[in-house]
């Protein structure tokens, strides 16, 4: 519906402001635009207080109302029977919630407009805090989620284990290099004709080559064995072993047989040296 203009004269505002008064309900619309024309216009000059007072008996707070309910709302709201305190709660509602139903306190759900002046002012306090919790929610910081880690003791010799398999694989390298090297030399004096010398040359040659592959072997079992127990299997839990004495103590003995084996190898690499010492070219 086309709005119809509306005229500078104030007296004639004046006059049609307190027939809407005396109407009321659908005028309260009309009255509204009436106000705020004036107020925009300074029709008043400059006195629109006094003239609010005086010629229209009307206080400026109520005024004011009018103005929003005038400005906020939509025509269809001026069939109503809803007071002008009503309409005004309504219209100071979020836009997007007038037209939607609400749940009282009560248990009941109604739209704004089936509503009273104190069910609107309750739900608009309902909606104001629903706001400001997302609001809130909206400025927290991520939250970040601190869990306890329980991370196993590492025994204190666990490194220097380690190290020992690190060391035997540097070793290892080593000694396939000089295996490579010995092999050249050996198949050079292979080339050329033998003599005694050469013989014994390459006998020894022959010789050095099956130890640096014994040494060589040995390592790699070593090697093999702390990489699976040191490494891998190092940290077991013992609660979960059988309590089978037989089973622990056929562990205890294999651990013994290992420990005599160690004990006596290093004991033959140091008193019978068979692996000469560290081997040098030209």
């Amino acid at each position: 519906m086309q709005e119809v203009a509306l005229s500078n004269d104030l007296t004639k505002l004046t006059t049609e402001i307190k027939t809407y008064q005396s109407i009321g309900g659908q005028a309260i619309f009309e009255i509204g635009r009436r106000l705020k024309w004036v107020k925009e216009n300074d029709l008043a000059h400059g006195e629109y207080m006094k003239w609010l007072k005086e010629s229209v008996n009307m206080n400026p707070t109520t005024a004011q109302r009018f103005v929003k309910i005038a400005s906020e709302l939509p025509n269809r709201y001026s069939s109503t029977d809803l007071g002008w305190k009503a309409l005004y709660e309504i219209a100071t509602m979020p836009p997007e919630e007038r037209d939607n139903p609400q749940q009282l306190d009560s248990g009941e759900t109604k739209k704004p407009d089936e509503m009273t002046v104190r069910e609107l002012r309750e739900t608009k306090k309902k909606l104001k805090e629903r706001d400001s919790q997302i609001e809130e929610l909206k400025n927290q910081p991520p939250k970040v989620i601190e869990k306890e880690v329980e991370v196993e003791k590492v025994p204190d010799d666990y490194y220097s284990l380690k190290g020992v398999v690190d060391t035997t694989k540097s070793l290892n390298e080593r000694y396939e290099r000089e295996n490579q090297q010995l092999r050249s030399e050996l198949d050079n004096m292979s080339s050329n004709n033998q003599s005694k010398d050469l013989a014994e040359n390459k006998k020894k040659l022959v010789d050095e080559i099956a130890s640096l592959n014994t040494a060589k072997n040995l390592h790699q079992e070593i090697n093999a064995f702390l990489q699976k127990v040191t490494i891998n299997n190092y940290l077991p839990s013992f609660e979960s072993i059988s309590h089978d004495h037989k089973i622990t103590n056929s562990i205890l003995d294999s651990l013994s047989g290992l420990e005599k084996w160690s004990k006596e190898t290093k004991q033959a690499l140091q008193d019978q040296n068979f692996i000469e010492g560290d081997i040098t070219h030209d």
